[in-house]
């Protein structure tokens, strides 16, 4: 593992499991009690995104912030950070995102834009290898997406997403069902399945269909309360390669259905 990758996640892992309650404090009283948010860090056996696979043994550090703007109107800022630790493949990413979210009653619709930074390139490079050139060699990417989410039967939550990559001019559609149980006071189980689709070749490689489902991915996560503002939460997630992901990921022998797992340490204030 990389030694800057070491240092980041252990000291945010020491900052979220000992100091949770006066970090919460902290940033509270540094940027006001209208704003809420969460800063976490994990680790994932597997990094998937959309399906595609892009490293192992990966880990990530995330902080998130909202404010309420106006009535039934929300603004966020999202920043995010991921390194993958293994011998074979150096990866890393930067994401910045910013979203308006507006409850309709019936549901919410959140408009984002996020902005990509693939510090290895889009694909990665293989270590002390060269860099792929076209999409694989991209350093950044710009995105809008929209998404709608509402409470359907039975508390099951159900979303739809609508991504558009301004980099590629690909698109991107999401359907996603999720349910929450709890299991004991401090103790839950959440259960979602997502199902993705790429339009106009959405980072589809050789041997991928550009225009059809891209995979289905299956995960339950054991959240754990461990304090007013700080919790663990380990998962196993399934991600099932459909035809316009499924060349690409059994090129890295990651295709048909990848099963990993991960666990994140969180505080909200």
């Amino acid at each position: 593992m990389k030694k800057h990758t070491q240092a980041t996640f252990g000291i945010l892992g020491l900052a979220l499991v000992a100091g949770a309650s006066q970090a919460s404090a902290d940033v509270e009283a540094l940027i006001g009690s209208e704003v809420s948010g969460e800063i976490s860090a994990g680790w994932d056996s597997r990094y998937f995104y959309r399906g595609l696979w892009f490293g192992d043994e990966t880990t990530w550090t995330n902080a998130s912030f909202s404010k309420e703007l106006a009535s039934n109107l929300t603004g966020s800022v999202n920043f995010f950070y991921t390194d993958v630790a293994d011998d074979a493949l150096s990866y890393s990413e930067g994401n910045i995102g910013a979203a308006l979210s507006y409850d309709l009653g019936c549901g919410t619709l959140d408009l984002g834009f996020v902005h990509f930074r693939f510090y290895d390139g889009f694909a990665g490079t293989a270590r002390g290898g060269v860099r792929g050139t076209g999409i694989a060699g991209n350093d950044g990417a710009n995105e809008l997406n929209l998404t709608y989410s509402q409470d359907i039967l039975m508390g099951f939550s159900g979303h739809v997403t609508i991504a558009r990559d301004l980099t590629i001019d690909g698109t991107y559609g999401e359907l996603g069902v999720s349910k929450s149980w709890p299991l004991s006071d401090n103790v839950g189980l959440d259960f979602s399945l997502t199902a993705g689709y790429s339009l106009d070749s959405y980072y589809t490689f050789d041997g991928d269909e550009s225009d059809d489902w891209t995979h289905t991915q299956i995960s339950l996560a054991l959240p754990m309360t461990l304090s007013e503002t700080a919790s663990l939460t380990p998962y196993i997630s399934a991600n099932i390669s459909k035809d316009a992901r499924d060349a690409t990921n059994s090129g890295a022998d990651r295709g048909d259905t990848e099963v990993y797992y991960g666990a994140s340490l969180a505080i909200s204030f």
